[in-house]
């Protein structure tokens, strides 16, 4: 009733829901079955209760005559709740756990149970557990907090190893020799006591019982030192690694300590006793049974021992690459030859033939793995295939080296134990591969070269040969064969046509390079050709025949050096000098590319000791040598002439400022052209890599300054020369002040002021201001002039003083009243212009006295104000002048007109007058 009440709490509604979905059935035979445990389900909910719970779903188990637990006939499966000690798991169980301390609450029990199954034996779950799901998730961790990188490494190793430790357990317990017990009433009769054993082996049942019993152990049990040999047999297959070595002696050492372990049970001390004391024959069989498992179990536990010590060691076999494998081979090879020295059992030569051989095997599956990883051969990036080949083949020779090595320590100490092991088994495999291995780098450095030469091809003549090579790789490339698989010939076959091609190309490669040498025209562009050459052909034919070139340029260098020597003599004392180049710089530069023109080549040869050992070098480095002090002693020279001239070169910046040219007048520019070499040789030296005097670093640091105030002082007397031409010579003289002031602004420029001055900014500045105010002057004086007395000046010389119509004659009296009338009229306009002519000139002069100037002191002059105004009362009387001379040049030119007309004009007489002829005086 109470476990009814309990069926509807939403945990065991929980529960049943579990074991129905993990054993298949449906809820009501799950809730059914867990009613038999109602006490202990309940006390898994409670705080203080067991952490948890096992079902098992399957047929309850008996014990049969041989003392063995097995499936009861006829009986169907059924639910249990087991701890696990006892009943075996036949298929699966269904565990929960109780996560929360506080017990499991009725509200959300999915939150406080966890729930799983386990599969098979436990050993094997947990095996499949590590190595499926916990190792590959840690190895694929990539974020381990404040963990370091080592530590990290060390705890994914230790996972895997631990995983495949588990597994080899779960291996060794199968198979293993389960020793039959005697009938439980002989166990249950039968004291554990020697008098007892003897009247038990004086009954005959009793002892055919036993002796029974103890032959089917002896049976079991050789049977089993024989399968062992032969499975040890079987673990020494072509590819196996040494992890077979250690699994296959751990599993053997965990069947016989079954063995030993059952032998210590009460079952098995009855038998061997009542045996021992009847002296049957099976006893006598198992005392030699006895003595080989008890060497076999110290055997295998022996190896394990030192078999363990190199797991560390053989660690980069499975898990490094070829790198750590490399640089572990010296550990790994000293912990082996420490285990043959010690191990009792493991030291014979067959053994440790066997674990050198596993251990090449596994060398050979890691760089295998290593240099496929990328993916196919050809595909790969050719540099970096090339570099896992090359890897791959150091640690090939460096196991053997050290192989090789600690075989001859070990000599040195005939009393020890030697390498005496069968190499051709140990290092036949690896040798194949690194055969292997070294064509492939052969053939692919190969190719580089190849592939090299055709993109960086800068020469003339290489794309037929490149073309013929890459036609011959094409049909390599169609092979059908895996390049790493070692076993197989067929690529050795290919590989041979290959090397045939890549002679014939070769040999014709061979001969163009012997052409691109025979006319050398410049030993630096022979230098650069052989260099090029030597990048792209790297093959041993190659490169011996271009080490032979080396000579033959050398011969030529000489010839070089001597046409040298010849021009430096020929031009010392005027060498030719670069566009722009100042002179200094310019013969230093001459004398420096002549030198680098020796210089390079011979550095080239010094790093080759064949051409310094021939006869020859002796005498060109002899020449070579006196060229080149010569040259240097030329720059030396002109060094030190030039450092010498700065200081009277700087004596130009203490010039003044301005110089006025002592034929024309002229302001000009006083800047010393000494100081612009100064400043070119100094850039130049400079450029060209030479330490330049602080003093000339000094000039050379103002330069733009210098520029600066050139341009500036230039720019400002063109504008001076500029304002000066617009004025009139005429009114020159009205503006003597202002030019007097203007003088004075420039004149500290042309007596004080030098190059190294600090206010000439300001000096400027005062120019600039000046200039302005005398333009604006000028401007007003001269447009003043033009427009109020030079405009008048020629409108009174333009009037006339005639008014003479060509329509019309005049009468004496009607010309004299009409002239006098217009005479008048233009009298008065010439009055007019008389004043504005005579106001524009005297405005003009107070003008040039009032406009504001910095020297007032300095007074304009009557005189040139007088003869300001005479002058243009003499252009006054000029115009007049020419206005009457053209009022009586009209009158002269009608006066002596003749009488004369056209069709639309007739010109009428100047005067009319009435003339009478009185008859007959006429």
């Amino acid at each position: 009733h109470a476990w009814t009440a309990e069926m509807g709490d939403a945990r065991t509604v929980y529960i049943a829901g579990k074991v129905a979905e993990c054993f298949d059935i449906s809820k009501d035979d799950a809730t059914r079955g867990m009613s038999w445990y109602h006490d202990q389900i309940l006390e898994f909910y409670k705080p203080e209760g067991p952490p948890k719970l096992l079902f098992y779903y399957q047929v309850p188990e008996v014990k049969n005559i041989d003392g063995e637990f097995i499936p009861k006939a006829g009986e169907p499966a059924k639910l249990f709740v087991t701890d696990g000690d006892v009943e075996t798991l036949r298929d699966k169980a269904l565990y929960l756990v109780r996560t929360n301390p506080k017990g499991v609450s009725d509200k959300s029990p999915e939150n406080d149970i966890y729930s799983g199954e386990i599969r098979g034996g436990v050993l094997d779950t947990l095996a499949s557990l590590v190595a499926n799901l916990y190792a590959p998730v840690l190895k694929a961790q990539k974020e381990w907090g404040k963990t370091s990188r080592e530590s990290a490494y060390d705890c994914v190793i230790g996972v895997q190893r631990f995983g495949d430790t588990l597994t080899s357990a779960a291996h060794s317990l199968q198979g293993g020799v389960e020793l039959i017990a005697p009938d439980l009433k002989y166990v249950n009769s039968i004291d554990l006591k020697p008098q007892a054993f003897s009247d038990a082996s004086a009954d005959p049942t009793t002892a055919a019982h036993f002796e029974t019993i103890l032959t089917d152990w002896c049976d079991k049990t050789e049977a089993l030192l024989d399968a062992s040999e032969e499975s040890y047999a079987m673990s020494a297959k072509e590819d196996a690694g040494p992890d077979t070595e250690v699994e296959y002696w751990r599993g053997r050492m965990a069947k016989f300590n079954s063995i030993t372990e059952q032998l210590k049970g009460k079952e098995c001390r009855l038998v061997l006793g009542v045996s021992m004391a009847g002296r049957s024959q099976a006893h006598k069989r198992w005392k030699a049974v006895d003595m080989r498992v008890t060497d076999a179990s110290n055997e295998s536990k022996d190896n394990v021992k030192y078999l363990t010590t190199l797991e560390n060691s053989m660690t980069p076999l499975y898990e490094g690459d070829p790198r750590q494998i490399l640089d572990g081979i010296p550990g790994l090879m000293n912990n082996v030859k420490m285990m043959h020295t010690i191990a009792r059992y493991y030291s014979t030569s067959e053994r440790m033939t066997t674990l050198f051989k596993k251990i090449s095997n596994q060398m050979i599956v890691n760089m295998r793995e290593y240099i496929v990883a990328p993916g196919n051969l050809w595909q790969q990036n050719r540099d970096e295939m090339l570099a896992r080949l090359e890897l791959c083949n150091k640690v090939k020779v460096r196991y053997a080296e050290e192989y090789m090595a600690t075989k001859d320590r070990l000599e040195q100490n005939p009393k020890g134990r030697q390498f005496d092991f069968d190499e051709d088994q140990i290092f036949a495999k690896i040798n194949l591969f690194g055969k292997r291995v070294s064509k492939l780098l052969d053939m692919f450095t190969t190719i580089k070269q190849f592939t090299t030469l055709n993109e960086k091809n800068s020469i003339d003549g290489l794309v037929a040969p490149i073309k013929a090579f890459f036609k011959v790789v094409e049909e390599f490339k169609r092979k059908p064969y895996d390049l790493m698989d070692f076993a197989k010939n067929q690529f050795d076959r290919d590989y041979l046509e290959f090397n045939v091609s890549v002679h014939e190309l070769e040999t014709n490669l061979q001969d163009f390079v012997n052409a691109s040498f025979r006319e050398i025209t410049s030993t630096e562009q022979a230098l650069n050709l052989l260099r090029q050459f030597q990048s792209i052909l790297q093959r041993d034919s190659l490169r011996q025949d271009l080490e032979d070139k080396w000579m033959v340029i050398f011969q030529n260098y000489s010839l070089d050096l001597d046409a040298v020597q010849k021009i430096y003599e020929k031009h010392k004392h005027g060498p030719a000098l670069p566009r722009n180049a100042p002179p200094v710089a310019g013969d230093i530069m001459w004398a420096r590319q002549l030198l680098r023109r020796i210089e390079e080549p011979m550095r080239k040869f010094s790093q080759n000791d064949a051409i310094m050992r021939s006869k020859e070098s002796k005498r060109v480095v002899k020449t070579y040598n006196t060229v080149a002090k010569a040259l240097v002693a030329f720059e030396t020279l002109w060094l030190q002439a030039w450092t010498k001239s700065i200081e009277t070169s700087k004596a130009g910046l203490q010039a003044t400022l301005i110089v006025r040219h002592p034929e024309t007048g002229n302001l000009l520019v006083n800047f010393d052209r000494e100081i612009s070499q100064l400043m070119r040789e100094a850039k130049y030296l400079q450029r060209m890599g030479i330490e330049v005097p602080e003093s000339a670093k000094m000039v050379l640091l103002q330069e733009d300054k210098f520029k600066r105030y050139y341009n500036q002082l230039s720019h400002a007397l063109k504008e001076y020369d500029r304002v000066m031409s617009a004025i009139l010579p005429v009114a020159k003289p009205l503006l003597g002040p202002h030019l007097d002031d203007l003088e004075k602004k420039l004149a500290p420029g042309m007596y004080i002021l030098t190059w190294t001055s600090m206010n000439i900014d300001g000096y400027l500045m005062h120019v600039h201001k000046s200039l302005g105010r005398l333009e604006e002057l000028i401007g007003k004086m001269n447009d003043a002039i033009d427009n109020r007395i030079e405009a008048n000046l020629k409108v009174v010389a333009k009037t006339s003083f005639t008014d003479l119509p060509d329509d019309q004659s005049f009468t004496v009296e009607e010309f004299q009243t009409t002239q006098a009338r217009f005479i008048k009229q233009q009298t008065e306009e010439l009055v007019v212009k008389n004043v504005e002519i005579e106001r524009g000139v005297h405005d003009l002069c107070e003008m040039m006295r009032e406009y504001p100037r910095d020297n007032p002191e300095v007074e304009l002059e009557d005189v040139a104000v007088d003869e300001f105004t005479h002058h243009y009362a003499k252009l006054m009387y000029q115009a007049i002048l020419t206005a009457t001379k053209r009022g009586f040049a009209s009158m002269k030119k009608r006066l002596g007109s003749r009488s004369s007309g056209g069709f639309l004009f007739v010109e009428r007489p100047f005067f009319d007058v009435d003339v009478e002829l009185t008859v007959p005086t006429v």
